[in-house]
């Protein structure tokens, strides 16, 4: 029987706890979609009516305001006040440097971190950092900006992205002050219970670090408070091996979302039969479901093919946490011939079939598992086991 040190046992009880408090990324049923495509035609118009205003004052559109995109947020400065040392540079903002393609990033070039900057487990939340619509430190962001961004930047109603932000709040990932105030360091959202989960596309499993190996070392020389590090190391960094199976699924030059929907198969049948510690609930199924497609769908640049992007735009985004050149959404790009509910439908329908092919793989491969095991027992002559206890 295998001891495992008292922080291991720690970890592995953090890792093993579901966040049920939430659907994440996805809308209620009955969402009025029709409402939001009027209201993001006014979010641009109102985004170039400010551009214009600032070109007129000389200066760049403004970087303090309240939300118009829910009421859930409607209180909230988007943009917490700098202090008096900070780098004004370094100070999110959440508006487009532009109202078109060529000059939305105006303003929001890609700096990589610094030395002692926050980032976190969500590639989209670090591109904002990288990006300064959010303070490119990762810290003390306004939570609910980043349900805003997720309009302002791709499209997506904010209503799919509050979920995520109250299971933050939920978790204790984010500071609640005493005037109601939320802020977050975005290297907190890796903690658990919470947005962060197993079968991620290129980040590795956490608990893959406790190897047969360290997993044998007693318990006084164990996974102890000093080797933290260790720890954090591998689970904050991009897996080569799980970027290389991904981009290797292109053979012309591009990943679709089909090519998406086959590693998370892979990602799950892998975990199965090789991560004991293997955590997927409902819930992660309905966050990776999404995740899986976002890639592909967000960063785009058709009018209404969704299903595809460049492979070296893909590995740049993980390898960098970067949008790429020229990057703008659709609704900026294409203005009114983009159809904002068609964007969203077909969002909807690929979220609703990786969740199905997840659920299909996970009980696929644990069924696997188990004749696999019975087999072993009956050859040995010990009793066939129950069913295995894969969360």
């Amino acid at each position: 029987m295998v001891s495992l040190s008292k922080a291991s046992s720690i970890l592995f009880a953090a890792s093993s706890i579901s966040s049920h408090v939430a659907n994440a990324h996805t809308l209620p049923k009955d969402f009025d979609m029709e409402k939001f495509a009027v209201e993001l035609k006014e979010l641009r118009r109102s985004q170039k009516a400010s551009f214009e205003a600032s070109l007129t004052a000389g200066g760049r559109m403004p970087n303090r305001g309240k939300s118009s995109s829910s009421k859930t947020s409607s209180d909230i400065t988007t943009v917490a006040p700098p202090a008096a040392s900070a780098d004004a540079s370094r100070i999110g903002n959440p508006n487009p440097g532009g109202p078109t393609a060529d000059t939305f990033l105006d303003g929001h070039e890609f700096i990589p971190p610094q030395e002692g900057d926050s980032r976190g487990p969500c590639p989209y939340i670090n591109c904002m950092a990288n990006h300064g619509f959010i303070n490119r430190s990762g810290q003390d962001v306004p939570a609910f900006i980043l349900a805003e961004l997720a309009t302002t930047l791709f499209d997506l109603p904010p209503t799919m992205f509050l979920p995520v932000v109250n299971m933050a709040i939920f978790a204790g990932q984010v500071i609640v002050a005493e005037n109601g105030e939320t802020t977050l360091d975005i290297e907190r959202l890796w903690s658990r219970p919470g947005e962060e989960r197993d079968a991620s596309q290129v980040f590795p499993n956490p608990l893959r670090v406790l190897t047969e190996e360290m997993l044998a070392i007693p318990e006084s020389e164990g996974f102890e408070p000093s080797n933290e590090e260790t720890f954090t190391n591998f689970r904050y960094t991009v897996d080569e091996h799980l970027l290389q199976k991904l981009l290797a699924r292109s053979t012309d030059g591009v990943l679709t979302i089909r090519d998406h929907q086959e590693h998370l198969k892979d990602r799950i049948r892998d975990s199965i039969e090789t991560d004991i510690f293997f955590n997927f609930s409902e819930e992660s199924m309905a966050v990776a479901a999404n995740q899986y497609l976002f890639p592909v769908m967000l960063m785009g640049d058709q009018l209404d093919d969704f299903s595809f992007l460049s492979t070296d735009t893909i590995e740049t985004f993980w390898r960098q946490f970067r949008f790429p050149e020229g990057f703008a959404p659709r609704s900026v790009r294409f203005g009114a011939a983009f159809d904002v509910t068609a964007f969203n439908e077909a969002r909807q329908a690929w979220q609703t079939a990786n969740i199905e092919n997840a659920e299909e793989v996970f009980e696929e491969a644990k069924g696997e598992m188990k004749e696999e095991k019975d087999e072993e027992e009956s050859e040995s002559g010990t009793p066939p086991s129950a069913d295995l206890a894969i969360m």
